[in-house]
């Protein structure tokens, strides 16, 4: 199964959605039902600096949920992988 997220279609998060169009891996669908949904190839890649978020908006990034499993998430950096298999 590949990484999804599902970002809240509000202007906050529009950046991340913006940044997702430009990265060879990553798909963008949506708005739908007020939410966009990211999939990723192998894993979702995302820096807060590189997305010009501030902390409070680039811990609430997650807010809309996501599939897979967070692999590394700080200040900085956000990794998603896939589900590992049972």
């Amino acid at each position: 199964m590949m990484p999804t997220i599902f970002v809240l279609d509000v202007p906050e998060f529009l950046p991340l959605v913006d940044h997702a169009r430009d990265v060879s891996g990553l798909k963008v669908s949506g708005p739908r039902l007020g939410y966009f949904r990211v999939d990723g190839e192998a894993e979702i890649r995302l820096n807060r600096k590189a997305l010009g978020f501030k902390p409070a908006v680039w811990h609430g990034a997650l807010t809309g949920g996501l599939l897979g499993r967070v692999t590394h998430f700080d200040n900085e950096d956000l990794v998603i992988g896939s589900e590992l298999a049972s």
